[in-house]
């Protein structure tokens, strides 16, 4: 058993209709003290709904707050709306979260979750069949696997483009859609496609610095080549080079690139809500949803799967299928928070 919360703030949420108040809690997780916000609504309901959130890539607080925009909350207050409580935490290492995230992979974000909602049982009292997660990105593959049975920790999953693929293959595609979308020269990109795979293919086997450097160069150069349409200086390759030979070889990079959902997904045991955005160019729907369906054809539980045309990968408008979201002014679309809410309140 986990040990109890520390309260720090007590405050009402005016924007949440139900009668609300946000608690400041501590959870502890595997790697240090996770601090979190849950948002318990005043129901009256001794055992409601409530879910625990699990971010994308990259060090993301409570709200997973980027360029303003606040989707983690979004969400939670329009599952208040609905009576469903939830639990945001600032990621390892982040606001006032404690851990080291340095060596951390999306395993060890998964058992951070998972003390989250062992805290949620053992600590707050939620009943498991109430409990369940919602997933962004990375954080929705994570919950792909948190659904997959024979012994799933959760009751039901939300999973915001969450990839079908193996993270490797999320790369790959990835650096394809965005040549393509720039309009790069089909020759060009063709080029810097394939050696993006090759030095993908060598991290997730397992070569070291030393032998993926080369390759690393390869690419770097074909990818600028593709951006200003002519050979890159050496200066620029030396540098870009360094950089990217560090970051593909850590933990966490080495560990995604491996990570394939498509074994957790053909053991889905729970009811899961899979979304995309239309325009999302890094979890695309054209790249996603397809495997996702061949997975869990024979699933014990199918997931039911949403795209939502014109919207990105934070589920925004896109206009022309940017994800520049600091040019963005409007956060998570109503239409998303509205599915999201009415299918949870009815687990």
């Amino acid at each position: 058993m986990l040990g109890s919360a520390t309260l720090v703030v007590a405050v009402a949420v005016g924007s949440v209709p139900t009668q609300s108040e946000i608690l400041e809690v501590e959870v502890q997780g595997p790697s240090g003290v996770l601090a979190g916000t849950p948002l318990i609504p005043d129901t009256g309901d001794p055992s409601p709904l409530v879910v625990v959130f699990i971010s994308g890539s990259g060090p993301q607080d409570r709200d997973s707050t980027l360029f303003g925009h606040k989707p983690f909350l979004q969400v939670a207050e329009a599952l208040a709306e609905r009576g469903v409580a939830s639990l945001r935490c600032d990621d390892r290492g982040v606001g006032a979260s404690k851990g080291d995230r340095s060596k951390a992979t999306s395993l060890d974000y998964a058992e951070d979750a998972k003390a989250q909602l062992r805290y949620l049982i053992d600590d707050r009292g939620f009943d498991l069949r109430h409990v369940g997660i919602v997933g962004h990105s990375e954080g929705g593959m994570i919950g792909a696997f948190l659904a997959a049975g024979p012994n799933p920790p959760i009751a039901f999953a939300v999973l915001m483009a969450g990839p079908g693929i193996s993270g490797g293959a999320v790369i790959t595609g990835q650096t394809e859609d965005l040549f393509r979308a720039a309009r790069v020269d089909p020759g060009l990109a063709r080029v810097a496609v394939e050696r993006n795979r090759a030095l993908i293919d060598a991290v997730g086997a397992g070569a070291g610095e030393p032998e993926v450097r080369p390759l690393v160069r390869e690419f770097v150069r074909a990818q600028i080549e593709c951006d200003t349409g002519h050979a890159p200086a050496e200066p620029a390759v030396d540098e870009a080079t360094r950089e990217l030979a560090v970051a593909l070889v850590n933990p966490w990079m080495r560990n995604w690139i491996r990570m394939d959902p498509a074994p957790a997904y053909a053991r889905c045991a729970v009811p899961t809500l899979a979304l995309f955005g239309g325009d999302d160019r890094l979890v695309s729907p054209e790249r996603n949803v397809g495997p996702i369906e061949k997975a869990s054809r024979d699933a014990p539980v199918k997931p039911e799967i949403v795209v939502f045309n014109g919207l990105n990968h934070l589920f925004q408008k896109s206009g022309k299928g940017t994800e520049d979201y600091a040019a963005i002014k409007t956060g998570v679309e109503p239409e998303v928070l509205e599915k999201i809410a009415v299918w949870v309140s009815e687990r």
